[in-house]
């Protein structure tokens, strides 16, 4: 099921809440993992979430080669650099989907990981999945506001919040 969510020649230009276009397509480990290692090189570290991404260049490529072999990720860039990365790890059972997202403190409030997720809602539904889960921590109002605009229902909110998407109930 997951190899075919994304088509091999997937891309699309966007345009961000400031005007200029970038380039959301389908992740080509072959082609797209450096510049995926050095946007997460260059994270600000106090912007990490439940310890995501590594902070030591091992930590990240061990991190971005386990996403590629389980996953199924989209890239968003701008000038050939990696600006978002998000990525759909299927459950064991295929019947639902992790998601991971990350979009580089230079381009975060330009509606450029809403931009990701809602393409990797519809991937994932066409695909056949029920739902896509995700972990973020209680502090990160920001995100918590993107994902509940997106359909995501709070089904943990302790230590972390637990984000769930019934994707029976989304039109896309």
């Amino acid at each position: 099921m997951a190899s075919v969510i994304v088509e091999e020649d997937y891309s699309e230009t966007v345009t961000d809440r400031k005007g200029e276009a970038y380039t959301i397509r389908k992740y080509d480990h072959s082609k797209d993992r450096e510049k995926v290692i050095e946007m997460y090189e260059t994270f600000n570290p106090e912007l990490r979430c439940l310890g995501l991404p590594p902070t030591t260049r091992k930590g990240i490529e061990n991190w971005i080669d386990y996403l590629s072999e389980t996953g199924i990720g989209l890239i968003a860039e701008r000038d050939g650099k990696a600006i978002g990365h998000i990525v759909i790890v299927p459950t064991e059972d295929g019947k639902n989907a992790d998601v991971t997202i990350f979009v580089h403190q230079s381009a975060q409030n330009r509606g450029i990981g809403q931009e990701l997720m809602k393409r990797m809602i519809k991937f994932a539904k066409k695909a056949g999945f029920k739902g896509i889960m995700l972990v973020t921590e209680r502090t990160n109002a920001r995100a918590i506001h993107v994902y509940k605009k997106l359909g995501f229902e709070v089904v943990d909110p302790y230590f972390e919040y637990d984000m769930y998407l019934d994707l029976r109930k989304v039109d896309v």
